[in-house]
């Protein structure tokens, strides 16, 4: 016998909810968000259930098909939120976790669609079903309790939160099955609940979102420095673009993003640009040595290995193959004894593997070989006497690349 009949409480919690569902379903939309989908289905079919409650209290209405349809959205309910807490905690509780609860709801949908009310089957069917929430509802606080252990964050906010929204729906079932009272304030806890999933879920994605976008800025970073003093932002200030382009680099460079930039001593650089931030750009520069006069960037799309052991002359001479176009690697004084090797070797003496570098193999054919200096032997393909000078050096590179 029902002795508390509220149908102003009722009819307050399908507000709440269906506010909650309108919101919730909206950003599972926008986002494809599937737990806040799931929830939101949670929602509407709990709000309908106290839609139904409160309309049963109006004349006319049938009390009998009232309370099998409010059990059945009940039942509909716990299962989508079961099925939501699986999307809400991955790890820890059971994607078939849903599939059982459907399955321990069996009599409620025996006793709702096949059995007469009242009577002795449909008071057993009523238990049975009512242990199936309990049990349901012990499941999900103990996961939550182990994703809590696990360091989950989700966990930490929601665990206290389960514990205390699950008292409400205790006292319902033991009220009905104990005393027959029908004290519908699940809603509420239900109300609670989704609230609390919603906001710390939100929380979750914004703080995910954050987290990779600051990744993304130090690989940015990082990325960037692996280009010192090429690359550019111009929505930063860069003390080096001034000085090589003047103050109104940034403003030449939104402007005209594929256009070479002349620099204040008048050599163009060409610059490769992605947008960043609609007009703002991110790049880097590159000297256009083959617009240059005399014989500037003859070395384009070579690569010269650098083998000298006075530093100052390895920097001099490594300054005028970057000039004229060539990508330079610094040997050191002992060259690799196995490729890959580049099209040009500069060496301050004779190497140490020469006897290796003079095998007639075709097949194992070393680079082009300059010696800087050094005993006079076979095996250079081209010689500098003393120390290397940029006119003579020039001059003999462009021969022996000419050479058939």
């Amino acid at each position: 016998m029902q002795l508390l009949d509220w149908p102003f409480l009722d009819a307050l919690q399908t507000g709440a909810l269906a506010a909650l569902f309108v919101s919730y379903i909206t950003d599972a939309l926008s986002r494809r968000d599937r737990m806040m989908g799931w929830l939101a289905l949670t929602c509407l079919l709990v709000g309908c259930r106290h839609g139904v409650l409160a309309l049963g209290t109006l004349p006319g209405m049938n009390p009998d098909l009232v309370d099998r349809a409010q059990s059945l959205l009940v039942v509909f309910g716990f299962i989508a939120l079961c099925t939501a807490l699986t999307k809400l905690f991955p790890n820890h509780i059971p994607p078939r976790f849903p599939g059982w609860i459907a399955l321990g709801m069996i009599p409620n949908y025996v006793r709702n669609l096949v059995l007469p009310h009242p009577g002795l089957a449909d008071a057993w069917a009523h238990h049975a079903y009512n242990a199936t929430y309990l049990v349901g509802c012990g499941c999900i606080i103990f996961w939550t309790l182990r994703a809590k252990q696990d360091g989950d964050p989700l966990g930490r906010r929601l665990f206290l939160g389960f514990i205390g929204v699950t008292l409400p729906v205790v006292i319902e079932i033991a009220a009905h099955s104990l005393f027959g009272l029908k004290i519908r304030l699940s809603g509420f806890s239900l109300v609670i609940l989704a609230m609390a999933i919603g906001t710390s879920w939100q929380w979750f994605v914004v703080h995910a979102m954050e987290s990779r976008i600051h990744r993304a800025e130090m690989e940015v970073e990082v990325w960037r420095s692996l280009v010192p003093g090429n690359a550019f932002r111009t929505d930063r200030p860069s003390a080096l673009m001034e000085n090589l382009f003047g103050t109104t680099w940034a403003d030449r460079v939104r402007e005209f993003p594929d256009l070479p930039l002349l620099a204040v001593d008048g050599v163009p650089y060409r610059l490769k640009t992605r947008v960043l931030y609609h007009h703002e750009r991110l790049g880097w520069y590159e000297r256009d040595g083959e617009t240059q006069p005399g014989a500037r960037g003859f070395l384009s799309g070579w690569t010269v290995a650098l083998g000298m052991d006075d530093p100052a002359s390895a920097a001099r001479v490594q300054a005028w193959l970057r000039e004229w176009g060539a990508e330079v690697q610094l040997w050191g004084t002992m060259p690799p004894r196995e490729g890959p090797y580049p099209s040009v070797l500069i060496w301050a003496r004779e190497p140490s593997i020469l006897a290796v570098w003079r095998e007639g193999d075709i097949q194992r054919r070393r680079p082009r070989w300059v010696q800087v200096g050094g005993p006079t032997t076979e095996g250079p393909h081209a010689r500098l006497e003393g120390t290397a000078e940029e006119r003579p050096l020039r001059e003999l590179l462009q021969d022996l690349l000419s050479r058939r």
